[in-house]
Parts: structure tokens; C-alpha cells; sequence
């Protein structure tokens, strides 16, 4: 074999040399590239953050009829203990409900009012639509039955839910349960919870709520919605962000003790009607969480944060649980943002890298 000399020799020994750069820069471009892919890839599949939980204050309205001297140092007081015990703080409004009463909440819970003299005036539900209009808030608005043409009670919480643009309201009936029940037909005891995954930390260990003299939940399909507007069926239509987490029992009956009619049920109804939902991604901010329900988690004759009635075991969980929910999920930090700026650190490392490496 002819070894090489001369111009051909040094054309190899240059080819050599070109060959062994061109490998090197390959190497250094895949391992740029390792160490891109390592950090968009922990960028993407970490766990998103969120505000710690159990922080924020909640606000209780006790000014509209809510307040029952029976439960103030019993069963409201062990609710507010449970929230205390999870790092939130609890007000209890008895004063009216205004901007100062608002400042600085996260969160503002409404059972359902009594009292034809003791309805939300023009100024407290703006003050409560000033708030919600910031942002990351929870409210938590409860209905009651048509019971004694108590046309007024669904008026009052209406006109609450309206300006904050909840999807979700109740009807103006009553639900009875003569077979799931604490005592009698009117105390019905919700027994049916959803199984989708996201309402599962609202729903875990539950299986039988009061909803004492109750109403079920109708859904307005619409992107301006309100009372009355493209109403649809909870139980059988889905609406976007919303999701019902609690239901009555399949032996449900809907009682009209007036002569309103329901938007979407009628008298004589029987089946799982919705009791309970939760809206995400509310308001005009997109970022407010709004629950309804039937009956009032607290206060009332008999709230649904009750442990035992009638000899019949309650699941009072329910109420801590979706207030704990509502709360962390309105303060949920906002991905996009965090995505962002995390892809643009990315690409400064990378930056840095192929200028160091290009020193070499």
C-alpha cells in the first residue's frame, strides 16, 4: 500500500482536522440542546404552583336572616373552628355588607336570607360586584324553597349571582324526598356525588347531606347569562367551567308551593336533581370561583355543615371541603405568565452556552 506524501498528505491531515471540528460542534450543539430540552422539559411536567392553602379571609353574612341563635355557638362556630384549623380567617357580618366588610377577603359566603324587611339593598350587592370585579375571589350564594311563597328569597340571591355572571341559579321550588330523608319529606338528604376528578377534594368521605327545606339548580347557557336566560337542565345539559358535585337522590320530587313556575322543572318532577355546583374561570377577570347550592351551608334552620339529624348520619364535611376548594382554586397562581417567563430564562441560558462555547 502507498503511503501518502506531500500535498496529498497534508490534504488528509486538514481533512482530519476538519472532520474532528465539525464533531466537536455537533457535540456542543446536542448538548445546547440537552440542556434546553432538561429545562423546558422540568419547565412543563412540574407541578403547577398555587397559593398555599388554608390563607385568606372569608366573609360570613349574618345581616340578611342567617344568623339562628341556636347554632351561633354550636354548629356555625364548629364551621368556623374547622376553617380556622385550616389557616383561614372567618368574619362573621352582622352590620350590612359594604366595602370595608369586603376589604381584603378572598372570600364571602351568603346563605340563604329571611325576612321580607331584611333583603340585600342596591348598595351592599354593588359593594359585593365592586369586590368580585378585582379578581381571584370565592362566593358561595345559597337558595331555599318556595315554601310559604318565598318568591323573594330566590329574588334576593339572584340579584346577587346576576352581576357576578354565574351561570348557574336556583329554581323557585322546592325539592321533598320521601324516601332519603331526616325525619320528613322536606328535610331531604342529598346521597349522590359527581365522579369527576376535579370536584373529588369537595366530594371525598361524602354520602349524605342535609338540604333542609331546599331548592334544586337550573343552568343559563349563555354568555351573558342570568335569571330566565337559554335556562337548561344541570342534570342533563353541561355548561363550560361548570361543574355540579352534589345531587339528591333519584327519589326526589319537585313540590311548587306557589304560582311560579320553574324555569326548566315542573311540579310532579322526580329524579337526581342538582343540589350543589361549582363555577371556575368566572366573571369578566376569568379567574373568580362561584358555588351554589339548594339549601345554606350555614345558619338556616338546619344547615348543610351538619353531622346528625334525626337519627340519620350526615356528611358535614362537605361544606369545609368545598370552601377550602373554592378558596384555593380563586387563588390559584396563573400558569401563562409563569410558562413565559420561565421559556425566556430558558432561552438566555442557552444563549449564554453557545457564547461561551463559541469562546472555546
Amino acid at each position: 500500500m502507498a503511503i501518502p506524501t506531500g500535498k496529498y498528505l497534508l490534504r488528509v491531515i486538514e481533512k482530519e482536522e476538519s472532520d474532528q471540528m465539525t464533531n466537536k460542534l455537533l457535540a456542543r450543539r446536542a448538548f445546547t440542546l440537552g440542556i434546553l430540552t432538561a429545562l423546558m422539559a422540568a419547565l412543563l411536567i412540574g407541578p403547577a404552583p398555587v397559593k398555599a392553602a388554608g390563607t385568606g379571609t372569608i366573609v360570613f353574612d349574618y345581616s340578611h336572616g342567617q344568623e339562628n341563635s341556636n347554632l351561633i355557638n354550636t354548629t356555625d362556630l364548629w364551621l368556623a373552628n374547622n376553617l380556622t384549623d385550616l389557616g383561614y380567617t372567618v368574619v362573621w357580618a352582622k352590620g350590612g355588607i359594604n366595602s370595608s366588610v369586603l376589604d381584603g377577603a378572598v372570600g364571602f359566603v351568603a346563605g340563604s336570607m329571611y325576612g321580607t324587611s331584611n333583603g340585600y339593598t342596591s348598595s351592599e350587592i354593588s359593594a359585593i360586584e365592586d369586590w368580585y370585579a378585582d379578581g381571584r375571589k370565592f362566593v358561595w350564594i345559597a337558595y331555599d324553597s318556595d315554601y310559604g311563597g318565598n318568591q323573594y328569597i330566590f329574588d334576593n340571591m339572584s340579584a346577587i349571582l346576576e352581576p357576578l355572571g354565574s351561570h348557574v341559579y336556583g329554581e323557585p321550588l322546592s325539592v321533598e324526598d320521601p324516601e332519603s330523608n331526616a325525619g320528613a319529606g322536606y328535610r331531604p338528604v342529598a346521597t349522590v356525588t359527581s365522579d369527576d376528578p376535579f370536584v373529588a377534594p369537595i366530594v371525598e368521605g361524602v354520602d349524605a347531606v342535609l338540604m333542609h327545606g331546599p331548592t334544586c339548580l337550573y343552568g343559563s347557557d349563555s354568555d351573558t347569562p342570568g335569571v330566565g336566560v337559554d335556562p337548561v337542565a344541570l342534570e342533563t345539559e353541561e355548561i363550560a367551567n361548570v361543574y355540579p358535585f352534589l345531587y339528591y337522590s333519584e327519589d326526589a320530587t319537585i313540590v311548587n308551593a306557589d304560582l311560579i313556575d320553574g324555569y326548566v322543572h315542573d311540579e310532579g318532577d322526580t329524579g337526581s336533581f342538582v343540589a350543589a355546583t361549582i363555577e371556575i374561570n368566572a366573571g369578566e377577570t376569568g379567574d373568580n370561583v362561584i358555588i351554589v347550592s339548594g339549601a345554606s351551608p350555614y345558619g338556616d334552620y338546619r344547615p348543610m355543615f351538619e353531622s346528625e339529624y334525626y337519627g340519620v348520619e350526615l356528611s358535614e364535611r362537605i361544606v369545609p371541603q368545598a370552601i377550602d376548594f373554592g378558596m384555593n382554586q380563586a387563588q390559584a397562581q396563573d400558569m401563562t405568565l409563569i410558562i413565559a417567563i420561565g421559556a425566556i430564562g430558558a432561552v438566555v441560558v442557552v444563549i449564554i452556552i453557545i457564547a461561551v462555547m463559541r469562546r472555546k
